[in-house]
């Protein structure tokens, strides 16, 4: 019998992990994610949510999916479908969604362009967004170390999935993890990763896309240096540059956004 670990269940996972790490936990609703248990099959799953391929990790000689739940997901029923190994038999294993309101943040930006571009920053704006898009849905089937850490230190000020107002004007709903800290403070790898895209980008300044392997992607914003290079395979733990103010920002801090299975979800759901 396949099991899900939802709600209810994913403060036991944090006591079977270290401290100082923890495995996803599950959170069953728009932006979150599905951990499900595949047991623990000498054949590697393989497995796909809507057409995409999943992310699968093994603790303790354990297979699990682990799933991103697009902030779009209506609630109600999903599967994943999939099979083992070269085995023909598919498979379809069935989990529930329910839904999140998620809440409202008024963001006063002084740059007026930063909310309404000029015509001729359109170009650019365009071009940066094929390649940040290329980014995201990159795919590579290197394994995958799951356990998070935090990549900086400091106050979380702007959570993942809220809705965002700026200058009076809707925008998209909120796609990542700010984390407020002095400027210059270095930022880390949260995990062992290739770094696949960066620079200088209108809206989020400098910004790092990191491959963490099978459709988990990193995006590092509002950087004030960035301290890799374009394919640099990056350690858990090492520096990849500082934190800073470009792009359309309030103040200095980091912007943390995670992707898998082409949907940014929420990355504390991969911290302790």
């Amino acid at each position: 019998m396949y099991r899900l670990f939802g709600l209810l269940l994913a403060p036991l996972l944090l006591l079977t992990f270290p401290v100082l790490y923890a495995f996803p936990r599950a959170s069953l609703v728009p932006g979150g994610v599905a951990v499900i248990e595949l047991g623990n099959s000498n054949k590697t799953p393989q497995f796909k949510f809507r057409q995409k391929p999943v992310l699968v990790t093994q603790s303790d000689n354990i297979y699990f999916a682990i799933v991103g739940l697009p902030l779009s997901l209506k609630p109600g029923e999903y599967f994943i479908h999939g099979h083992r190994g070269d085995d023909i038999a598919l498979e379809k294993i069935f989990f529930t969604v329910v839904d999140k309101k998620y809440t409202t943040q008024h963001i006063n930006i002084e740059d007026q362009r930063k909310v309404n571009p000029y015509a001729s920053d359109m170009d650019r704006i365009w071009a940066e967004q094929k390649r940040q898009k290329k980014a995201k849905r990159h795919y590579s089937k290197s394994s995958v170390d799951v356990e998070f850490m935090q990549p900086v230190a400091g106050v979380m000020t702007g959570s993942f999935g809220r809705r965002r107002i700026f200058n009076g004007e809707t925008r998209r709903p909120h796609s990542g993890m700010d984390i407020a800290a002095d400027e210059g403070i270095p930022v880390i790898a949260p995990s062992k990763g290739k770094v696949i895209e960066l620079g200088d980008f209108f809206f989020s300044g400098n910004l790092i896309y990191m491959d963490h392997g099978q459709g988990m992607i990193s995006l590092f914003a509002h950087l004030s240096e960035i301290s890799v290079t374009l394919g640099q395979q990056v350690k858990k733990g090492d520096i990849i540059g500082k934190v800073g103010a470009t792009g359309r920002v309030t103040g200095p801090h980091l912007h943390w956004s995670l992707g898998l299975n082409d949907t940014w979800i929420d990355p504390s759901l991969f911290l302790p």
